[in-house]
């Protein structure tokens, strides 16, 4: 099943609907939010029933005059509970009848001035009040997020940027990741007149990233508009991998960190020490996450803001130089300083490059490594012990886990992937040595081995 979200930038013209029309039909579309059709509402009915046939319907023409969003889906697999239907949003639940899985869903259409948008921001975040299910908000917001979101045209203001990256912090949303072009917008001009930008996105909140986190939306060519259609495709077989806690050295200098370790470490979750101390760091991982997620996760975001204010403030200075704007370029660097430094020490922290220091600003080499090492872990290709080649993921895992199961419970001679006979012509243990592997472990011992660990390779630098 797959959903659609497109500015069609207006369907009157009869080879539009034809065209939006197969699309839905050759991209097995089954649900789909439509933007600009500028249709009106008389002739509702009959374009959409000719563009979707059998398919329920629903608008926003009752806040705004021409109906800027129209909602279509296949009633064979979804029902639909339109919630709030305002001029720049349309927010609806959906249910999968097919399996009973729920969502919640926003349509957004923003207007095209920073003023008219303040009020789309606020409707969002009502919604978000609201809402406490997987919930997925895309559309063309007709703003731009970050400095690199326009190719040409007039250069990129923080006025332009500040209210929509606010407004996606404070209700903590996170961008799906994405396949296609990286511009969803042009103006269709030729030559040096053509500008591109980046304005139509897809969000989740935390319920929507853990449940679908893993499906990716894909922009496609734009065809018979000038915006890129956005199509999110489900896959309900897909299994998601369980993210291992890594502790990140930046969340020490927070100001929240010691309490917060603090007022878990002076609970008492079982008599047994050892067992105490391990429900402790437990404990203590759900909170170190929900603080990274509060204060850490638009690193980047800042770093942008950081940035643009900063720009601001010099080209002021350029004009009409004052103590006061001085004193706030200042705090500006220091306050950019400080980002950079954050976001090159998580970096370098997950990248386990420990031969470069702080400072150098690598942070797209360490990215670099990033992508290598994750691709590294993955295996992709597998030879089964018949010598066939398998790529699937399951069928690679099946093998694994029956490679291993055939292997319990059996007394082998010899082993494929280990030869005794070198592994003896290598340095062996005395008695002696073997008799110190097998004695207890002292605490000053532990205590030593935690602290000679560096910082960037563990988390415990701060017992």
């Amino acid at each position: 099943m797959r959903w659609l979200i497109r500015n069609v930038r207006g369907i009157n013209k009869w080879h539009k609907r034809k065209e939006l029309k197969n699309y839905l039909k050759n991209k097995n579309i089954s649900l789909a939010g439509i933007i600009e059709t500028r249709v009106k509402e008389h002739n509702t009915r009959s374009v959409s029933h000719h563009i979707a046939p059998g398919w329920e319907m629903f608008n926003n023409y009752n806040a705004a005059v021409n109906g800027r969003i129209w909602l279509l889906w296949d009633t064979n697999y979804y029902s639909v509970r339109v919630i709030k239907a305002e001029a720049q949003v349309l927010h609806c639940a959906v249910t999968n009848i097919r399996n009973d899985h729920e969502y919640a869903g926003s349509i957004v259409y923003g207007f095209n001035t920073v003023e008219q948008r303040k009020l789309l921001w606020d409707n969002l975040k009502e919604i978000e009040q609201m809402t406490s299910i997987p919930w997925v908000i895309g559309g063309d917001f007709n703003a731009v997020l970050q400095l690199q979101d326009r190719m040409h045209g007039n250069p990129i203001t923080k006025a332009e940027t500040q209210d929509f990256s606010k407004c996606i912090q404070d209700m903590k949303l996170s961008e799906l990741t994405w396949e296609g072009d990286y511009y969803t917008w042009s103006n269709k001009q030729g030559g040096g007149d053509r500008t591109w930008s980046r304005i139509d996105r897809m969000f989740g909140n935390y319920e929507w990233m853990m449940q679908w986190g893993h499906i990716s939306t894909v922009y496609e060519l734009p065809f018979i508009s000038d915006h890129a259609p956005v199509t999110l495709t489900f896959n309900d077989q897909h299994r998601s991998r369980k993210i291992p806690f890594k502790f990140f050295n930046i969340w020490v200098e927070h100001e929240r960190f010691n309490y917060e370790v603090q007022q878990i470490w002076e609970q008492s979750f079982h008599r047994q020490k050892m067992q105490n101390v391990w429900m402790k760091l437990k404990a203590l991982r759900l909170v170190l996450r929900k603080l990274n997620v509060e204060e850490f996760k638009f690193i980047r975001q800042k770093i942008e803001i950081a940035k643009i204010e900063l720009e601001q403030v010099q080209k002021s200075i350029d004009t009409s130089s004052s103590s006061e704007l001085l004193l706030q370029e200042k705090e500006l660097i220091q306050n950019l300083e400080k980002w950079d430094l954050i976001e090159e020490g998580a970096l370098k922290q997950k990248a386990r490059a420990k031969w470069i220091q702080l400072g150098d600003s690598n942070s797209k080499y360490f990215s670099a490594v990033m992508k290598e090492r994750s691709q590294r872990k993955q295996i992709v290709e597998l030879h089964s012990s018949t010598g066939s080649r398998i790529t699937d993921s399951e069928s690679i895992e099946r093998e694994i886990v029956e490679f291993y199961k055939s292997l319990m419970g059996t007394a082998a001679h010899s082993l494929p992937a280990i030869d005794k006979r070198v592994i003896c012509m290598g340095t062996k243990l005395n008695q002696q040595q073997r008799i110190e592997l097998c004695r207890e472990v002292t605490p000053e011992e532990i205590y030593e081995g935690l602290c000679s660990i560096n910082n960037e390779g563990s988390w415990c630098g701060w017992l």
